[in-house]
């Protein structure tokens, strides 16, 4: 019996993480403000020593964001929860916007598709699902989903893909 893997790269339902992501930033900005400002930051206030699940409040908080994170890769795929809803997810791509925007150098993916036999082992092998080969295809390895795990590199046996330090991704 062949197992079938779900993938999944984001689609109309990007979206969502937006919608996660602008009243929880509104939401901090708005209780800063009605505080009188940032005094302090204490990213473990309220924690018995460190990041914990100290008490059955948390222990619920915990495993609900684990069901979450479970229901929905088995629902919908490999990745689902950082394709849709992953909060943390909008500051990287507005970083790099901003990278990009200011022609600051960063590390990215660059391809020769002259090279590709179009075998697709590198999308077999992206975590994020993408579809890596078509993005070859079209000469741009700019995606806003890559993590540049270097996966796909590692697997091209045509040596298609490598790793590159540019002002501007090809």
């Amino acid at each position: 019996m062949m197992v079938v893997d779900k993938k999944t790269a984001g689609g109309n339902l990007n979206i969502l993480k937006y919608i996660i992501w602008v009243p929880w930033i509104l939401s901090i900005i708005l209780v800063a403000i009605r505080a009188g400002g940032l005094h302090a930051i204490n990213f473990f206030y309220q924690t018995d020593g460190g990041i914990s699940v100290s008490n059955t409040q948390s222990y619920i908080v915990y495993y609900f964001f684990v069901a979450l994170i479970v229901i929905l890769s088995l629902a919908a795929g490999r990745r689902a929860f950082c394709h849709y809803l992953c909060w943390m997810a909008p500051f990287m791509v507005i970083g790099s916007k901003i990278k990009t925007a200011l022609g600051l150098p960063s590390l990215n993916i660059h391809s020769s598709k002259e090279n590709c036999n179009n075998c697709k082992s590198c999308e077999r092998v992206c975590p994020m699902s993408l579809s890596v080969s078509l993005m070859v295809q079209k000469g741009t390895m700019s995606n806003t989903e890559c993590i540049l795990c270097g996966q796909c590199i590692d697997t091209c046996k045509m040596e298609v893909l490598r790793f590159t330090f540019r002002n501007r991704p090809r």
